[in-house]
């Protein structure tokens, strides 16, 4: 259920306007309330005056609980002299306990019951003295028990009115409010959730991984070790799981052939060493696919490994020159090294960059090295008739 809040303090305003246009013969409303976020009963006043309406708190002299005794009982609506009030301290000193002139009661109480104390929130209508001011007739005549009978029957309707719509309103309130913390909890924990699943499908990635490099290394009777920047990037990954072991073959075949001089007893395997974008790549229809077969496979990674090293170059604004991109290597080579490579590959160079004219970018229109093999007199022929070489 919704919580329920005081009517008065957020509807007074809307009461004595509307009141007003019922009855304009109303020059004050006093209310008073139990308010449950600050546990206490208060009041508030209200005028009418040529410059509109004035609302203000109201200090209420109560030390005989008058307003804890009117709060407790149960009549919807009662009227009252002026001078009964104990708010309106000056006549309530001469008041003397008798029956009253029914003509002379022009303040109408109204109780409405709140839930939060269980006692009745109230409202004080005052009234000016004369009924024609209501418009209801002429004549200088009091309020009669007829005009009064019709007054409390149109507000007190009203007013309740006012109440079971600022109550249903606020129960959608709290309804959205609760629907809203609910999702919100939802999609927290469904975050959570996929958080622990992403680590949990990163940490079999890596195992899976980790157990790739076990079985190559038995093969091969060298020991390859993957670091923990390697193991991070192999945690990310989100594509397809079945490249994964041609990935790691094919990264441990790169490094067998660069690190020709290493002897250390463990071979480490770093994050830019492991490349997964040409298993993951969705090529066109259109487009050829990268031919990678025992015969061209070392050829294929001297290229690539020109291609990222230039690219590494290009990007730290040094000149792209055979020993600036040689240093960059996995393994860093000399420049007469870049050379032979090239010149021992030609012919399958040559093949390759005729077959895949989308791939290595950089080094076939940049780096000049391996533009004098394609443009070098010599070796036109052999690109032209390269399809031999397959």
């Amino acid at each position: 259920m919704a919580e329920y809040f005081s009517f008065i303090d957020r509807q007074l305003v809307n009461i004595l306007k509307i009141s007003g246009l019922l009855i304009p013969g109303i020059e004050r409303v006093i209310a008073i309330y139990y308010d449950h976020t600050l546990e206490d009963v208060y009041a508030k006043s209200l005028k009418r005056n040529s410059s509109g309406t004035q609302i203000e708190d109201f200090l209420i002299n109560d030390d005989n609980n008058t307003i804890e005794k009117l709060r407790i009982q149960k009549e919807p609506v009662n009227w009252y002299k002026k001078g009964e009030l104990p708010f309106d301290t000056k006549d309530a000193n001469k008041v003397i306990m008798e029956i009253f002139n029914e003509l002379e009661n022009v303040v109408l109480l109204m109780r409405f019951f709140n839930i939060n104390d269980k006692n009745y929130d109230l409202l004080f209508f005052y009234f000016n003295e004369n009924a024609g001011n209501f418009e209801i007739c002429k004549s200088n005549k009091s309020l009669s028990v007829k005009n009064k009978s019709i007054i409390e029957h149109l507000l007190f309707n009203s007013i309740k009115t006012i109440i079971e719509t600022n109550r249903q309103d606020l129960q959608i309130l709290q309804l959205l409010i609760e629907n809203t913390q609910a999702i919100i909890q939802n999609n927290n924990e469904m975050k959570d959730e996929l958080k622990i699943m992403k680590k949990r499908n990163g940490q079999s990635l890596v195992n899976l991984c980790k157990s790739y490099i076990k079985e190559i290394s038995s093969q091969r009777n060298k020991e390859f070790k993957l670091t923990d920047d390697a193991l991070k990037k192999i945690s990310d990954y989100h594509g397809d799981i079945n490249n994964l072991k041609p990935a790691i073959e094919r990264t441990v075949s790169c490094i067998e052939n660069t690190y020709f001089e290493n002897d250390n007893e463990v071979i480490e395997i770093n994050d830019w060493n492991i490349n997964f974008f040409n298993y993951d790549l969705k090529t066109k229809p259109a487009e050829k696919r990268l031919i990678i077969t025992d015969k061209y496979t070392k050829t294929i990674l001297l290229l690539d490994k020109l291609e990222n090293a230039s690219q590494e170059v290009k990007s730290k604004n040094f000149s792209l020159t055979s020993a600036n991109v040689g240093k960059l290597f996995p393994s860093p080579i000399t420049a007469p090294a870049i050379s032979d490579a090239l010149k021992k590959h030609r012919k399958k160079i040559l093949y390759l960059l005729k077959k895949h004219p989308e791939k290595w970018r950089i080094i076939r229109n940049e780096f000049r090295p391996l533009i004098n093999v394609i443009t070098a007199k010599p070796n036109l022929e052999d690109y032209y008739n390269s399809e031999k070489e397959n």
